[in-house]
């Protein structure tokens, strides 16, 4: 469907595509996007947002996370991945396209390919820690949940709060400090190559 789109209508950009998440990609300050889409003003399940820092890629709207290459996923992704042109040139072999040449949409598609070969959230992200080479934290959203992920080296950081109301992460600590009964959560480093995962089932 994306490819047909691209030849029909190249006028229009796909960020997504399924029945029950919504993508919001943009450039400029948090509070600004956050703004400008009415984020507070949207209810659901679970949320993922990225505040990008980009080193390998220009800084557009197309190089803004989430990254979604199947229905109803996304993927965020802190790090670098040395073999992402290799891996590129494997998925669209089985019929991946990509948008961009960013490497976290080349993890988007390989967690999007693991998916459609009947793996779970939580298998596919186990199967990148041998076949993605580099340093990585990914947070990775599907429609009943989502899972973290951080690399055998964990040289990004990571922290995560878990309470039996939310599972929240982020980079350090003070963005999470803020949330509802953060002092009675059990706050901890996600553990190198360990993956885990929270789904609705």
């Amino acid at each position: 469907m994306r490819a047909q789109l691209a030849v029909t209508r190249p006028d229009l950009v796909v960020t997504g595509a399924g029945q029950r998440m919504e993508l919001f990609k943009e450039i400029g300050l948090p509070v600004d996007v956050s703004r400008r889409f009415g984020l507070p003003n949207m209810a659901g399940t679970h949320g993922i947002g990225h505040t990008r820092m980009a080193t390998e890629s220009a800084v557009t709207t197309d190089g803004a996370h989430p990254f979604s290459t199947g229905s109803d996923q996304c993927l965020v992704h802190n790090g670098s991945l040395s073999n992402h042109r290799s891996l590129r040139r494997v998925l669209e072999a089985k019929g991946l396209s990509f948008a961009t040449d960013n490497d976290s949409e080349v993890a988007a598609g390989y967690i999007t390919s693991k998916l459609e070969e009947g793996a779970t959230l939580a298998e596919a992200l186990e199967a990148s820690l041998s076949d993605l080479d580099g340093f990585f934290t990914f947070v990775v959203g599907t429609e009943s949940g989502f899972a973290v992920l951080r690399d055998p080296i964990s040289c990004k950081p990571a922290v995560m709060a878990e309470t039996d109301q939310y599972v929240a992460f982020g980079s350090e600590y003070r963005a999470l400090a803020r949330l509802p009964g953060i002092e009675k959560a059990r706050v901890f480093e996600p553990e190198p190559a360990r993956v885990y995962a929270w789904e609705r089932i």
